[in-house]
Formats: C-alpha cells, structure tokens, sequence
C-alpha cells in the first residue's frame, strides 16, 4: 500500500529488549522524563483470538519480532534508511489478513499520565489494547468487515498501569492480501511505537502529520495544475469542436487531477477508504488515463490509422480492467484465489507493454507528420510509458519515488509536470502558427474581394430602354453569387448573366473570378444565352466541386427576349415567376440539356431576377423566408435593394443578389 511515511522524533530511545522465554517475560522497565521511548521489542503472534488482547494471556511461544531501525534496511519507496521491513519479509512471506503484537512494560517514577504514539506507516489497519481495554484503532472494524484507509500517525491514551505497575499492550493489526503484492516488506509495522508524557507526543503528533502534508503537497499542486490546464483545454475544444485533440486533452487532464486530488485526500484524510481510492487510482486512472493521453496524440498528430488507433487502444483498457479488476478482487472480496495473483499480475503487464508499444507507434507517425512537433513531445511519451509500469518497477525494488525539498516527487508526478510543460509549448506553437495562416488568409481574403470588386460592377453601364437595378450582399467578404449585364456595341441589346457558384467564402470567390472571365471571353463572339451557358459548362467540367448554378438573359432592341437556365431560379415577370423547365447545374454533366424560353418584354414591364439567398433567408426559429413572400412582395412595386433588405433583415444565411430589369420604352439600335 503506499502510504506516506514520516520520519520518527525519537528524543531518546530505550533499549532494554525482551528476551524469549518460555515463561511470561518480566515488564521492561522504562523511566520517563521529557523525553519519549520507542518500543522496539514485542512477541508476534499470526491469526486473531480475542484472548490475546488479555494481560493474563500467555505468550511465551509467541515468536521475538524487534521493531527496531537496522544497517542496510532501506525502503526503496520511501527512500527512507529507517525503514523496518513487515513481517513478510521476516519469516511470514504469504501471511495476510490478522495478526497481533503484545509486549510489557512498567513506568518508574509513578507517572500515570502516558500517551501512545503509533507508527505513521503500517500495513494496513490495527486496534490498539492496553490492559485488556480497547483505547483506539486506525480504520473501521466491524463483525464481518474491515474498512482500510492509508495509515496516518495517531495517539491514545493509555489506562492506568495494573496493581504491579505494568501496562500490557496488544496490537491487532489486518492486512489485505493485495498489499503483499506491491509492497516491499509488507505487514505490521515500520517503525516503532513510542510511549511518553502528553505534550512531548502531541508534539510529535503534530510533527508527523506536518510531515505527511509536506511530502504529500505534490499530489495536490499538480492535481490543481492538472485540473487548470483540463479546464482550458476544453473552453479551446468548445471554441472548435472540429479539433478533436483537445477533446481527449481535457480528459486526460480531467483523470490526471481527479487521481492527484484523490491521492491528496486518501493519503492526509479519513475522507477517502483505501478501497475507494484503488479503484480511482489503479483501475479507472490506470487504464483510462493512458488511453486519453493516447488519443489525444493520435488527433494531435492527425494519424491517417486513428480510428484503429482508438480501437486497439478501448480493447487494451477492456482487458487491463478485467484484469485489474480480478487482480483487485481482495479489496471487494475475495472470489480470485491468491494464488492466481501472480498470474494476473503477468498479464496486466503484457496489456501495458503493448499499450506502451502502440504509445510509441504513435509518437512515430507524429515525428513523421510534424518532426519538430514530434521530437518535442518524445521526452514526454517516454515519462508516460515508464510511469506505465511504475507500479512493476516499485514490485522489483526500484525507486520509485525522489524527495526533493522534502515533497514526494513519484514518477507519475514527473511525467505529468512534463506533459503540461510539452503541451503547452505545443499549444502555443500551433496557435501562434494559426494566426500566422489566418493573417495569410485574411491578406488571400482582401485580395479577393478587391477583384471581386472588379468583377461585380459597382456602377451598372447605360442601356437605353432599359432601367436597371442591383443589390448584391454577400454573406461573408467574399461571396458566391456573381452578375454580368454587357450592352452590345452595334444592336441594342444586352446581355445579363446571374449565377450562384456552390461553397461561400475564398473557393467560392476564385470560382466567381474564372467565370467572369470566362462569360467576358465568350461575348466577343456570341451573345446567345444556351451558347453562353455551353461555353460556360465546359469550362467547369472536370474541376472537381465546381458547380453553379446560372442562368443567362438576352433582351433585343425591340424587347424580345431569350432565356436560357442552367438550374437556377426562375425570374419573376411582373410578380409572376416565369414557367421554366428544370436543369441541371454548370460543372455537372458534360452533354447536359439546359432549359429555353423566349417571350416579349412589354414598356413598363418589370423582370425580377435573384439568387436563392433569397428564398433560403431563415429567422432564428428556423423558418424559411421562403418564396410565399417573394410572391407577396413582387406584387406591388419594389426595389432591388428592398427585396434584399427583407430578406437579409428575415436572417441571411447565403449571398444574397437581385437584379431588376424595367423596360421604359422601345429600345433601338446603335448605329454602326
């Protein structure tokens, strides 16, 4: 179990040990003044019987287990030389569940008054008797149940000494069978208890528990930390859902804090059970932690095989949490034989080399996609896998855990200082690349609506017989819809083409520019409009998703006039829409069939052309602008500029164009 050890303040220690005998042993005799006494010396006994906590009781055959600091005792955990090895490894290596401890001692000089302070590090819970009393515990006993916290340092009372002086304590101590499987030298205690007058182990008291808080305050720092960069990380997710990196960063922050905070109050507090702060820790924080970590370098990297990345990472975690899960059986209860432990334990290790391996599989892709981005998150992928397999590493003997400054520095705390330093970096290198792209697409974006500018007439040219009106509203700085209206030089008429191109925004504007051009070059030698729209549609075949939709006017002096329509809205003849067969759009057929009609523009008649923009029009509720009141508001006079502004004022959610064309009188030609 890792629990936090504190350095003993041993004042002076007492060394008058018991000897084993076959007869009761006599009481050691101890002499208080303001000092402390460690005993070192107690009889240990494996099993429970409720007689053992009896003074009278017998135990001469109990075996002689010194608790007592000794050369070349070292806990590679705590990376503390006063370290006592458990009973484990002192000659019961397969002992779990009760044992007890009693030793006898006698206080001269008549002090009555004496105070117990217990050892900070024990496996796992105790009770503690002095003459046949029950004076405290540290965990919850109950008839058919033991509830386990990490230890803490505790102090009791003790009750006045028998007609001979002598006080007896008993101490029945239980520990789970799974701390002797990461733990080095489980069982009992680590250090010896110390008896002595109130305000020198109240002082001590005190002085462990500052220690506990000292070396635990990492867990607490980077428990916040973690949860301040896990809050971040999702308000930039929430600003751009589409980056699904970010996502998986604030889960992976998220778990972090939430097993940091967690080991924070498990290992200072009462708040949290043993049982409870395993299954936070070692199963949903050891296996879904990692798996968010790896997620988030598959979409932070753009790995083209993420979805098989996900999969094989949620299969991984399924087996380790069934695994753990048997593996952790004697903390729930004890369906999983012991035996099988080591077994179990093989095999959660296999889970996490793969995970590992895939870990590292991906951190490769990514020096392949990104080599700067790459290299800088290596360092940080390495901690992460170690930290896999700290808790193996602890098992063997290996530190596990540094002190600098006094606070406990595990690997795991390391790795994840270093994740949010790596991470950081990275975030910062790609939002300052970001600005840099939008600040390139923002100059791309002005020189585009600067042509656009060119392309869309700003003053309309003069036709005589003919007034005619636009209003065009994009509806971002660059827009997709597109008109042309090119007098003829010789017969009076003129040509006006309208369309709306797919997409919005900078691809939409460059495919307005190539047709523009495109409609300049075909008048030089047709002002047919089904010839216009051919021209046109060759032109877009075989560019990928470039589609419009267009349609193509052609009034003569006279007011004849021809309409050819490649899939775009019909216009409207005095408030009536004009009955036109359906087509297909530009770019999309080679051979495609668009539509024809010819009729008469009478004097004061009124031609209403628009793009769909207008119809798409959509009110916060969702409603439509729809063409019901297009109908209702062509049947008086209007503007263009009044049908646009109805329409965007609705709620524009496309470009928005319309032209009107008002025949004033007979148009006539030009003289050659």
């Amino acid at each position: 179990m890792k629990k936090t050890f504190a350095l003993f303040l041993l004042f002076v220690v007492a060394s008058a040990g018991l000897r084993a005998e076959n007869a009761p042993a006599p009481a050691t005799q101890i002499t208080l003044g303001r000092s402390m006494v460690a005993l070192t010396e107690w009889k240990f006994q494996p099993g429970d019987n409720p007689d053992y906590a009896q003074p009278a009781y017998d135990d001469s055959a109990w075996k002689l287990m010194s608790i007592e600091p000794r050369a070349n005792y070292h806990d590679p955990y705590f990376s503390s030389d006063l370290y006592i090895p458990g009973w484990t490894a002192r000659g019961y290596p397969n002992l779990t569940g009760y044992a007890w401890y009693r030793t006898r001692f006698k206080v001269m000089g008549g002090n009555k008054n004496l105070w117990l302070e217990m050892p900070p590090d024990v496996d796992d819970v105790y009770q503690v008797y002095a003459n046949g009393q029950l004076v405290g515990s540290m965990g919850k006993f109950t008839a058919n149940h033991v509830t386990a916290f990490y230890s803490h340092p505790e102090e009791f009372h003790l009750p006045t000494a028998d007609t001979n002086g002598d006080v007896v304590l008993a101490l029945r101590f239980y520990m789970q069978p799974e701390s002797v499987l990461w733990n080095f030298g489980a069982g009992g205690m680590h250090a010896p208890p110390v008896i002595g007058l109130p305000d020198t182990v109240a002082l001590l008291q005190q002085r462990n528990q500052d220690v506990i808080l000292h070396t635990d305050l990492s867990y607490l720092l980077l428990g916040l930390l973690a949860l301040i960069a896990g809050i971040a990380a999702f308000w930039i997710y929430r600003m751009d859902r589409s980056e699904q990196a970010y996502f998986w960063l604030a889960l992976a922050f998220a778990m972090e804090a939430v097993v940091s905070i967690s080991n924070f109050i498990a290992s200072t507090t009462y708040w949290e059970s043993y049982a409870a702060n395993v299954l936070i820790n070692d199963l949903i924080g050891s296996a879904l932690g990692p798996l968010f970590w790896l997620l988030f370098w598959a979409y932070w990297f753009r790995l083209r095989a993420i979805r098989m990345v996900g999969r094989i990472g949620w299969t991984l975690v399924l087996l380790e949490v069934l695994t753990f899960s048997c593996l952790l059986q004697p903390v729930m209860g004890t369906l999983i034989p012991l035996g099988w432990t080591h077994d179990l334990w093989l095999l959660s290790t296999i889970w996490t080399f793969v995970f590992a391996v895939l870990l590292v599989a991906v951190t490769v892709g990514g020096i392949r996609q990104d080599r700067a981005e790459g290299w800088t998150a290596l360092p940080a992928v390495v901690l992460l896998g170690i930290t896999l397999f700290s808790t193996d590493l602890e098992v063997i003997g290996v530190p596990v855990s540094y002190f600098p400054f006094g606070i406990r520095l595990g690997i795991g705390d390391v790795s994840l200082f270093v994740l949010i330093l790596v991470v950081l970096g990275l975030v910062v290198r790609r939002f300052l690349r970001s600005q840099m792209r939008q600040q390139e697409m923002a100059q791309d974006v002005k020189h585009a609506w600067e042509v656009q500018q060119v392309l869309i007439p700003a003053e309309l040219p003069h036709v005589p017989g003919l007034t005619i009106e636009s209003e065009y509203r994009p509806a971002r700085e660059v827009g997709g819809d597109f008109f042309q209206i090119i007098p003829h030089a010789t017969d009076g008429s003129v040509l006006i083409v309208v369309g709306d191109v797919t997409g919005k925004g900078l691809q939409a504007g460059m495919l307005v520019a190539l047709i523009v051009g495109a409609i300049r070059e075909r008048v030089e030698t047709s002002f047919d409009p089904l010839a216009m729209l051919q021209s046109l549609n060759r032109r877009l075949m075989g560019r990928g998703h470039a589609h419009a939709t267009c349609l193509a006017l052609r009034i003569a002096a006279d007011g004849s006039a021809t309409l050819a329509n490649a899939g775009h809205l019909p216009p409207y003849l005095n408030g009536k829409e004009l009955p036109m067969e359906g087509a297909l759009p530009l770019g999309m057929v080679e051979s495609a069939q668009f539509s024809v009609m010819h009729f008469q523009l009478a004097p004061a008649d009124t031609l209403m052309l628009m793009s769909d923009g207008v119809a798409e029009a959509q009110d916060e509720q969702g409603h439509l602008f729809g063409f019901d009141r297009i109908n209702q508001l062509l049947q008086q006079p209007i503007s263009a500029a009044e049908v646009a502004a109805s329409a965007q004022n609705f709620g524009q959610e496309d470009d928005i164009s319309v032209l009107s064309v008002t025949r004033t009188a007979t148009m006539k030609a030009v003289p050659a």
